[in-house]
């Protein structure tokens, strides 16, 4: 174990020389549900990186949080007991550069195109989020959607063209879709909408990630119910839809859509 005030990078180019690959000390502090805290700690996973985890409750967040978060929000990571990273794609950025993992492609424009639609996928979940927190009627959320369908058509178009991964493998695009499509399945419930008509093959693409163990394993098993329960508790049209229905048995590998 390094002390505080050594470099990770110093760290980490002395363990190759040694013969192994030993990282920082790293403690990620999150929430069960979070689509930023799932991106990170699928990055995790794909490097092979040990962690400690602790989530924490967004309705009940610690003071402790505070005094580690600048915004106050989640994702952190913590990194030798004592240094701070926050923002789920700075810390994804500096994971993949500590591992040299590369999660973006090697050719400059597929990573400069890669990196256009993560920005796409970014504005979805901040749709989303407005979705579950802010859409206090059907109007709202009807634009909201269409807010949404209005990128996915843009993603579908690139699916459409040509798989933006090569085969057998995963990278940051797949993890950034991967937790923007994650809560579609409930969502299509709620708001009795297809988030995907007219895009089977984004439909199928996401599918295929929801069956990858390392974005699996990024929720627990219960999480469309965990998540049915949490946005029950808002104010929103979506909240008012959801309190009224049973509890429901989706999954999200079998039914994405």
């Amino acid at each position: 174990m390094i002390s505080v005030g050594c470099s990770s990078e110093w760290f980490l180019e002395l363990s190759k020389f040694r013969g192994c690959v030993m990282y920082p000390h790293f403690r990620l502090v999150g929430h069960r549900l979070c689509p930023y805290v799932q991106r990170v700690s699928m990055v995790m996973a794909a490097c092979s990186i040990d962690h400690e985890r602790v989530d924490i409750s967004l309705d009940d967040k610690p003071d402790w949080l505070f005094d580690i978060s600048p915004t106050g929000k989640v994702p952190v990571l913590v990194v030798d007991h004592g240094r701070v990273l926050f923002e789920a794609a700075a810390i994804c950025e500096y994971l993949d550069d500590l591992t040299g993992k590369t999660l973006l492609p090697r050719d400059l424009y597929e990573r400069g195109l890669h990196r256009g639609l993560i920005a796409l996928g970014e504005q979805i979940l901040s749709l989303t989020a407005m979705l579950i927190y802010q859409a206090s009627t059907e109007d709202t959320v009807d634009a909201t959607v269409a807010q949404i369908t209005q990128r996915l058509e843009i993603l579908a178009d690139h699916v459409e063209t040509k798989p933006l991964q090569a085969p057998g493998r995963i990278g940051l695009l797949d993890f950034v879709f991967a937790t923007a499509f994650r809560p579609f399945p409930l969502l299509s419930v709620g708001l009795n909408r297809d988030f995907y008509a007219g895009m089977d093959r984004l439909k199928d693409w996401s599918i295929k990630l929801s069956g990858h163990d390392i974005i699996q394993n990024a929720v627990p098993r219960s999480y469309l119910a965990e998540m049915q329960k949490f946005i029950a508790t808002k104010e929103g049209y979506l909240a008012r839809r959801l309190a009224v229905l049973p509890p429901v048995h989706l999954s999200y590998r079998q039914d994405a859509g």
